[in-house]
Protein backbone atom coordinates (compact mmCIF):
# COMPACT_ATOMS: atom_id res chain seq x y z
CA UNK A 1 0.00 0.00 0.00
CA UNK A 2 1.53 3.62 -0.80
CA UNK A 3 1.00 6.13 1.14
CA UNK A 4 -1.75 8.58 -1.01
CA UNK A 5 -3.65 4.70 -0.95
CA UNK A 6 -3.26 4.86 3.27
CA UNK A 7 -4.42 8.32 3.05
CA UNK A 8 -7.75 7.68 1.16
CA UNK A 9 -8.15 4.62 3.57
CA UNK A 10 -7.86 6.91 6.35
CA UNK A 11 -10.30 9.26 5.07
CA UNK A 12 -12.76 5.87 4.72
CA UNK A 13 -11.90 4.83 8.34
CA UNK A 14 -13.30 8.48 9.14
CA UNK A 15 -16.51 7.80 8.42
CA UNK A 16 -16.65 4.17 11.15
CA UNK A 17 -15.64 6.51 13.76
CA UNK A 18 -18.04 5.49 16.31
CA UNK A 19 -18.16 2.04 15.16
CA UNK A 20 -14.72 1.45 15.67
CA UNK A 21 -14.89 3.36 18.81
CA UNK A 22 -17.15 0.75 20.36
CA UNK A 23 -15.31 -2.16 18.87
CA UNK A 24 -12.33 -1.13 20.37
CA UNK A 25 -12.69 0.44 23.58
CA UNK A 26 -10.54 -2.40 25.44
CA UNK A 27 -7.00 -2.99 24.70
CA UNK A 28 -6.45 -6.87 23.64
CA UNK A 29 -5.07 -8.81 26.25
CA UNK A 30 -1.12 -9.25 26.43
CA UNK A 31 0.16 -11.84 27.22
CA UNK A 32 1.37 -12.37 30.84
CA UNK A 33 5.16 -13.62 29.03
CA UNK A 34 7.88 -12.55 31.27
CA UNK A 35 10.79 -11.05 29.81
CA UNK A 36 14.30 -11.96 31.05
CA UNK A 37 15.01 -10.23 34.09
CA UNK A 38 11.59 -8.39 33.66
CA UNK A 39 8.33 -8.20 35.32
CA UNK A 40 5.03 -10.19 33.76
CA UNK A 41 3.49 -7.96 30.59
CA UNK A 42 0.59 -6.30 32.09
CA UNK A 43 2.03 -5.47 36.13
CA UNK A 44 5.10 -2.63 34.99
CA UNK A 45 8.02 -2.37 37.95
CA UNK A 46 6.95 1.72 38.83
CA UNK A 47 9.44 4.16 36.87
CA UNK A 48 11.40 5.78 39.94
CA UNK A 49 12.93 9.02 38.39
CA UNK A 50 12.83 12.31 39.66
CA UNK A 51 9.26 14.42 39.19
CA UNK A 52 9.38 17.93 37.03
CA UNK A 53 6.40 20.17 37.50
CA UNK A 54 4.11 20.64 34.44
CA UNK A 55 2.15 23.13 33.33
CA UNK A 56 -1.23 21.60 32.66
CA UNK A 57 -3.27 24.57 31.28
CA UNK A 58 -0.63 25.07 28.87
CA UNK A 59 -0.93 20.89 27.90
CA UNK A 60 -4.83 21.78 27.36
CA UNK A 61 -3.98 24.75 25.30
CA UNK A 62 -1.70 22.60 23.04
CA UNK A 63 -4.63 19.71 22.74
CA UNK A 64 -2.77 17.43 24.56
CA UNK A 65 -5.08 14.61 26.17
CA UNK A 66 -3.00 14.76 29.68
CA UNK A 67 -6.88 14.08 31.61
CA UNK A 68 -9.82 13.57 30.58
CA UNK A 69 -11.46 14.96 32.87
CA UNK A 70 -9.72 18.46 32.98
CA UNK A 71 -11.68 21.04 31.62
CA UNK A 72 -11.13 21.82 28.05
CA UNK A 73 -10.13 17.98 27.08
CA UNK A 74 -11.68 16.96 23.63
CA UNK A 75 -13.27 13.73 24.57
CA UNK A 76 -13.51 12.95 20.51
CA UNK A 77 -10.05 12.95 20.37
CA UNK A 78 -9.36 11.11 23.55
CA UNK A 79 -11.29 8.21 21.90
CA UNK A 80 -9.54 8.42 18.76
CA UNK A 81 -5.98 8.19 20.24
CA UNK A 82 -7.88 5.36 22.23
CA UNK A 83 -8.17 3.68 18.77
CA UNK A 84 -4.94 4.60 17.50
CA UNK A 85 -3.68 2.78 20.78
CA UNK A 86 -5.25 0.20 20.55
CA UNK A 87 -4.44 -1.05 17.27
CA UNK A 88 -0.88 -0.38 17.90
CA UNK A 89 -0.80 -2.12 21.12
CA UNK A 90 -1.91 -5.45 18.57
CA UNK A 91 1.08 -4.46 16.10
CA UNK A 92 3.91 -4.70 18.98
CA UNK A 93 2.43 -7.61 20.33
CA UNK A 94 2.20 -9.80 16.97
CA UNK A 95 5.79 -8.01 15.78
CA UNK A 96 7.43 -8.02 19.50
CA UNK A 97 7.98 -4.54 18.95
CA UNK A 98 9.46 -2.40 21.50
CA UNK A 99 10.30 1.00 20.02
CA UNK A 100 8.24 3.47 18.00
CA UNK A 101 9.35 6.63 16.21
CA UNK A 102 6.98 8.93 14.76
CA UNK A 103 7.51 11.24 12.19
CA UNK A 104 5.80 13.75 9.39
CA UNK A 105 7.56 14.78 5.72
CA UNK A 106 7.69 18.38 7.29
CA UNK A 107 7.18 20.65 10.33
CA UNK A 108 3.54 21.66 11.63
CA UNK A 109 1.91 18.49 11.05
CA UNK A 110 1.70 17.52 14.38
CA UNK A 111 4.18 14.56 15.07
CA UNK A 112 4.97 15.81 18.34
CA UNK A 113 1.34 16.78 19.46
CA UNK A 114 0.78 13.15 17.94
CA UNK A 115 4.11 11.25 20.20
CA UNK A 116 2.94 12.70 23.33
CA UNK A 117 -0.66 11.80 23.38
CA UNK A 118 -0.11 8.31 21.77
CA UNK A 119 2.32 8.30 25.02
CA UNK A 120 -0.07 9.75 27.25
CA UNK A 121 -3.14 7.15 26.25
CA UNK A 122 -0.94 4.43 26.13
CA UNK A 123 0.50 4.86 29.76
CA UNK A 124 -3.24 5.62 30.84
CA UNK A 125 -3.55 1.91 30.81
CA UNK A 126 -0.68 1.15 32.69
CA UNK A 127 0.03 -1.96 31.13
CA UNK A 128 3.31 -1.64 30.42
CA UNK A 129 6.15 1.08 31.16
CA UNK A 130 6.28 4.00 28.55
CA UNK A 131 9.43 6.35 27.62
CA UNK A 132 8.89 9.28 25.64
CA UNK A 133 11.62 10.55 24.08
CA UNK A 134 12.20 13.96 22.09
CA UNK A 135 14.85 13.48 19.35
CA UNK A 136 14.16 16.42 17.02
CA UNK A 137 17.30 18.27 18.21
CA UNK A 138 16.67 20.98 15.86
CA UNK A 139 13.37 21.91 16.95
CA UNK A 140 12.87 20.14 20.20
CA UNK A 141 9.42 20.59 21.74
CA UNK A 142 7.97 17.94 23.80
CA UNK A 143 9.49 19.81 27.11
CA UNK A 144 7.72 23.05 25.64
CA UNK A 145 4.96 22.04 25.13
CA UNK A 146 4.52 20.25 28.64
CA UNK A 147 5.59 23.59 30.32
CA UNK A 148 8.60 21.76 32.04
CA UNK A 149 12.47 22.28 32.33
CA UNK A 150 14.38 19.05 31.98
CA UNK A 151 16.97 18.36 34.71
CA UNK A 152 19.55 17.30 31.42
CA UNK A 153 19.19 18.22 27.70
CA UNK A 154 19.15 15.01 25.29
CA UNK A 155 21.28 17.25 22.94
CA UNK A 156 23.85 17.75 26.33
CA UNK A 157 24.38 13.90 27.01
CA UNK A 158 24.28 13.01 23.50
CA UNK A 159 27.45 15.14 23.19
CA UNK A 160 28.91 13.41 26.42
CA UNK A 161 27.91 15.64 28.89
CA UNK A 162 25.68 13.20 31.48
CA UNK A 163 24.73 9.37 31.71
CA UNK A 164 21.20 8.03 30.30
CA UNK A 165 19.84 7.73 34.07
CA UNK A 166 19.83 11.50 34.36
CA UNK A 167 17.79 12.68 31.30
CA UNK A 168 14.30 11.11 32.09
CA UNK A 169 11.43 12.31 34.73
CA UNK A 170 8.08 11.49 35.33
CA UNK A 171 5.46 13.89 34.85
CA UNK A 172 3.01 12.58 37.86
CA UNK A 173 1.65 9.93 35.35
CA UNK A 174 2.45 6.36 36.51
CA UNK A 175 4.22 4.42 33.96
CA UNK A 176 5.63 7.65 32.26
CA UNK A 177 8.89 8.79 31.90
CA UNK A 178 9.85 12.24 29.44
CA UNK A 179 13.18 13.12 28.25
CA UNK A 180 13.65 16.11 26.14
CA UNK A 181 15.50 19.25 25.50
CA UNK A 182 15.43 22.87 26.13
CA UNK A 183 16.71 24.42 22.80
CA UNK A 184 18.03 23.28 19.50
CA UNK A 185 21.31 21.75 18.79
CA UNK A 186 23.67 21.72 16.06
CA UNK A 187 25.53 19.38 14.05
CA UNK A 188 22.78 17.19 14.73
CA UNK A 189 23.20 14.02 12.68
CA UNK A 190 26.23 13.50 13.78
CA UNK A 191 25.04 13.48 17.45
CA UNK A 192 22.33 11.62 16.62
CA UNK A 193 24.54 9.02 14.49
CA UNK A 194 26.96 8.21 17.70
CA UNK A 195 27.44 5.77 20.39
CA UNK A 196 25.66 7.52 22.80
CA UNK A 197 22.05 6.95 21.09
CA UNK A 198 22.36 3.72 20.93
CA UNK A 199 23.88 3.62 24.66
CA UNK A 200 21.00 5.31 25.29
CA UNK A 201 18.58 2.51 24.05
CA UNK A 202 20.35 0.14 25.70
CA UNK A 203 19.78 1.69 29.38
CA UNK A 204 15.86 1.34 28.48
CA UNK A 205 15.75 -1.86 27.25
CA UNK A 206 17.86 -2.81 30.79
CA UNK A 207 15.83 -0.44 32.74
CA UNK A 208 12.76 -2.43 31.82
CA UNK A 209 12.81 -5.13 28.66
CA UNK A 210 8.66 -4.72 28.67
CA UNK A 211 8.26 -1.09 28.03
CA UNK A 212 7.48 0.74 24.94
CA UNK A 213 10.14 3.96 23.52
CA UNK A 214 7.95 6.36 21.94
CA UNK A 215 10.29 8.41 19.89
CA UNK A 216 9.57 11.84 18.71
CA UNK A 217 11.68 12.42 15.32
CA UNK A 218 12.50 14.91 13.01
CA UNK A 219 11.01 15.72 10.12
CA UNK A 220 11.89 13.50 6.99
CA UNK A 221 12.58 15.87 4.71
CA UNK A 222 15.37 18.51 4.39
CA UNK A 223 18.00 16.90 6.80
CA UNK A 224 19.03 13.22 7.51
CA UNK A 225 18.35 13.39 11.17
CA UNK A 226 15.83 11.06 10.96
CA UNK A 227 16.74 8.46 8.62
CA UNK A 228 19.62 8.23 11.26
CA UNK A 229 17.15 6.62 14.06
CA UNK A 230 14.52 5.22 12.49
CA UNK A 231 16.45 2.12 11.61
CA UNK A 232 17.38 1.81 15.16
CA UNK A 233 13.84 1.33 16.19
CA UNK A 234 11.36 -1.02 15.80
CA UNK A 235 8.84 0.73 13.52
CA UNK A 236 7.91 4.02 12.11
CA UNK A 237 4.62 5.70 12.53
CA UNK A 238 4.12 8.83 9.85
CA UNK A 239 2.03 11.54 10.89
CA UNK A 240 0.36 13.23 7.68
CA UNK A 241 -1.43 16.69 8.10
CA UNK A 242 -4.19 17.26 5.44
CA UNK A 243 -4.05 20.58 3.92
CA UNK A 244 -0.57 20.98 5.33
CA UNK A 245 1.32 18.27 4.15
CA UNK A 246 2.08 18.57 -0.05
CA UNK A 247 0.91 15.90 -2.04
CA UNK A 248 4.11 16.05 -4.23
CA UNK A 249 6.07 15.59 -0.61
CA UNK A 250 4.39 12.21 0.08
CA UNK A 251 6.09 9.97 -3.02
CA UNK A 252 9.53 11.49 -1.98
CA UNK A 253 8.25 10.04 1.81
CA UNK A 254 7.67 6.61 0.63
CA UNK A 255 10.75 6.30 -1.43
CA UNK A 256 12.52 7.27 2.17
CA UNK A 257 11.03 5.02 4.32
CA UNK A 258 11.24 1.46 1.70
CA UNK A 259 14.18 0.58 4.28
CA UNK A 260 12.50 1.46 7.66
CA UNK A 261 9.07 -0.95 9.19
CA UNK A 262 6.31 1.45 8.83
CA UNK A 263 3.51 0.58 11.74
CA UNK A 264 0.95 2.87 9.97
CA UNK A 265 -0.32 6.44 9.02
CA UNK A 266 -2.33 8.86 11.21
CA UNK A 267 -4.53 11.56 9.17
CA UNK A 268 -4.00 14.57 10.97
CA UNK A 269 -6.38 17.63 11.02
CA UNK A 270 -8.57 16.12 8.29
CA UNK A 271 -11.57 18.39 7.67
CA UNK A 272 -13.98 14.91 7.41
CA UNK A 273 -14.67 14.73 10.98
CA UNK A 274 -14.83 17.26 13.52
CA UNK A 275 -15.07 14.83 16.24
CA UNK A 276 -11.66 12.74 16.25
CA UNK A 277 -8.59 12.08 14.76
CA UNK A 278 -8.08 8.39 12.62
CA UNK A 279 -5.43 6.25 12.44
Amino acid sequence: MTILEAIERAKQLQKSNKRAAAEMTEVPSLKRARAPGGPPIGTPAGLEFPESAVNWQACVQRHLLVDGSREGVDAGAADAYKILRTRLWHLMEVNQWHSLGVTSAGVGEGKSTTALNLALAMASERSRNIFLLDLDLRRPSLCSYLGLTPGVDVGAYLRGESNPADLFCSIGIPCLAVAGSSHPYERTSELLGGVRLSELLAFVAARDPNALLIVDLPPLLGVADALVVAPKLSATLLVVAEGKTKRDALPQVHDLLKNVTVAGLVLNRSLESLENYNY
